[in-house]
């Protein structure tokens, strides 16, 4: 039996302009809270449906004893569990692991259309990591202590720059950095190759990748290469950090999440009525 998920959700204000949900799925150490301090509102505002969930072990959801147990096929059944309580297919959101977790839940299942947000690649963590590794030696063995030991003090520095930029990292940085917490070992092996990808463009819906253009975390040349393994809509933003829904310019991304949704959502529309109609 799956443990209770702490689940998030705003209506659309106004007339919606989509039937299809966003459901935000967050990334490593982090939860739900990550898409409610602006993303949940913010797309709400613009005529849409959201909801964001904690993954079991993280935030308020259960399960929280056996956290290092789960693995991401559980995450992914953790999505097949929100998406059962819409009425209907939504449009998925991943950041970071959470873009991994939307992958392997496509292998299997439709939705409207897909953003990979920071997305880890579906190659996994090790070319990041390898890159990380030579270009930012300290950020690796930060994040690999943040692992270890959660968010301690004498991490706070580093890994504050990787997130989110110098002028917000000592004040709402601290804030979000206290709320961090370790990840599922057995998710991380996982994404580490031991549940690799199988989604081919063919089955992908319509997708955009987005990223950051200096992030350090998941470099952009990986953001360029799964846009380029699923045929995808591809952006990267200037002055923003890996943690793109808090970083001060947010609204950026989010305003470009927007208008390729507005695209997109519109031409499938219209192409069911075309078929429909014929």
């Amino acid at each position: 039996m799956s443990p209770e998920l702490e689940i998030f959700r705003r209506s659309p204000m106004g007339k919606p302009k989509s039937k299809h949900p966003l459901v935000f799925v967050h990334g490593a150490f982090t939860g739900a809270w990550c898409w409610n301090e602006h993303f949940l509102t913010w797309f709400a505002e613009k005529g849409f449906e959201t909801v964001s969930f904690s993954l079991r072990g993280h935030g308020g959801s259960g399960g929280r004893q056996l956290r290092s147990l789960a693995s991401i096929d559980d995450y992914v059944e953790d999505l097949e569990e929100v998406v059962d309580t819409l009425g209907q297919t939504p449009v998925l959101i991943g950041h970071s692991m959470g873009g991994y977790i939307i992958q392997k839940y496509l292998e299997n299942h439709s939705a409207e259309a897909a953003i990979l947000m920071a997305s880890v690649p579906p190659e996994g963590l090790i070319a990041s990591n390898a890159m990380m590794a030579m270009a930012q030696p300290d950020l690796y063995f930060h994040m690999a202590w943040l692992q270890a030991i959660g968010p301690h003090t004498f991490l706070r520095e580093r890994l504050g720059r990787a997130m989110l930029s110098p002028d917000i990292a000592e004040d709402e940085g601290m804030i979000y950095f206290g709320r961090l917490e370790t990840e599922s070992q057995r998710a991380l092996l996982d994404m580490m190759g031991a549940n690799p990808i199988f989604l081919s463009p063919e089955q992908a819906p319509a997708m955009l990748v987005i990223g950051a253009r200096d992030d350090e975390i998941i470099q952009s040349e990986l953001i360029h290469h799964t846009a380029k393994r699923y045929h995808a809509d591809y952006a990267l933003v200037d002055d923003i950090h890996h943690a793109m829904m808090l970083d001060k310019n947010w609204e950026q991304v989010a305003d470009t999440m927007l208008e390729w949704l507005q695209v997109k959502l519109v031409s499938q529309q219209r192409s069911k009525g075309n078929k429909t109609a014929a």
